[in-house]
């Protein structure tokens, strides 16, 4: 399964480039989806320093961490990772997932898309598409409207 969201932020790429690598997520979410168990988003990083592909990237919320392994590397337009491993409820039964972060520069501002791509084990569990589907566009949209509240906020000195 495939959930693609695209957002548009008044702010060029270089702008919101180092929100993929290092971000909190600081506004109370507006979907009732985090109410019923989703995962909310508290920060993402790349704990081991600068970003490259084979880099690690890690993404808390308040249920656990997921830590992944960035795929491709193209700053300030793509970045894609896979996840490696996560302490969430969900790793029963995701045999996959993976993200890609395409920002393109759209007239003052920059079209994001981020594309999550999910596979889940087994015959048995396909009938949690649905809710992996609505879970993952309130997560896609939940960021968004951080990433764009934090590139509006006036540098911190």
């Amino acid at each position: 399964m495939m959930v693609r969201t695209r957002w548009t932020v008044p702010h060029p790429p270089e702008v919101l480039w180092p929100a993929l690598c290092d971000s909190r997520m600081e506004l109370r979410p507006r979907c009732p989806v985090f109410c019923l168990g989703t995962p909310r988003p508290t920060a993402c990083r790349l704990p081991d320093g600068p970003g490259a592909v084979g880099a690690s990237r890690q993404c808390a919320s308040e249920q656990g961490v997921v830590r992944q392994r960035i795929t491709r590397w193209e700053p300030p337009a793509r970045l894609a990772f896979r996840m490696e491993s996560t302490d969430l409820g969900f790793h029963r039964f995701v045999d996959e997932l993976g993200d890609e972060f395409e920002l393109t520069a759209a007239g003052s501002g920059t079209r994001v898309t981020r594309m999550t791509t999910v596979t889940v084990r087994g015959r048995r569990y396909a009938a949690l598409y649905p809710a992996l589907w609505l879970g993952l566009k309130a997560v896609h949209r939940f960021v968004f409207r951080n990433w764009q509240r934090r590139a509006a906020a006036p540098p911190a000195g």
